[in-house]
């Protein structure tokens, strides 16, 4: 009878064991299971951040873009204006040279 009373109070404490065991177990899964969700927050706010940014230089690349090409048609303009100007200069000075000429020779 002593042995089967031994036996019962080693199983009893082998259950409080467990039982205890189980209960550091189930801890330590739902410590690692909330931390484990709080990177994953902490992830998904970096990640919105990134898109963010991204969706930012995005649109920063686009206006340059609009910049770049308006300043190279402004260019384009300016250019063309330069050389009709320097075509008409350049008119200009044959007609005065021709002037020039035609006094020298009535003068001459």
């Amino acid at each position: 009878n002593k042995e089967l009373q031994h036996q019962v109070e080693s199983l009893e404490s082998s259950e409080k064991a467990v039982e205890y065991q189980l209960d550091v177990t189930r801890k330590e899964l739902a410590d690692a299971t909330a931390q484990y969700k709080e990177e994953i927050r902490a992830q998904q706010v970096e990640l919105q951040a990134n898109e963010t940014l991204i969706a930012d230089l995005k649109t920063q690349n686009r206006q340059q873009k609009e910049v770049a090409s308006n300043m190279e048609a402004n260019a384009d303009r300016v250019k063309a204006e330069l050389e009709n100007k320097l075509k008409a200069l350049e008119q200009e000075l044959g007609t005065e040279k021709g002037r020039k000429n035609n006094l020298a020779s009535l003068l001459g």
